[in-house]
């Protein structure tokens, strides 16, 4: 039975966790890309603030997860 991922094992991923944090950045920046786009499209200013506060919301997740990366 192990312990468990000694010092040097606990910073590193494996390329599933890569794998997986890439499709995340992906969706997150996907997620942006959309509300801008339809920020555009949208002529309701109500609509368009909602958009506006998602691709902020978005952004910011994208960021966050960076920012555990590094």
């Amino acid at each position: 039975m192990t312990a468990g991922p000694t010092t040097s094992n606990r910073n590193q991923l494996t390329d599933k966790e890569l794998s997986y944090i890439q499709d995340f950045l992906s969706w997150e920046l996907l997620a942006v890309k959309k509300c801008s786009h339809y920020m555009g499209e949208c002529q309701d200013a109500e609509i368009n603030e909602l958009l506006r506060e998602a691709a902020a919301k978005h952004q910011q997740h994208y960021n966050t997860i960076l920012s555990h990366l590094q």
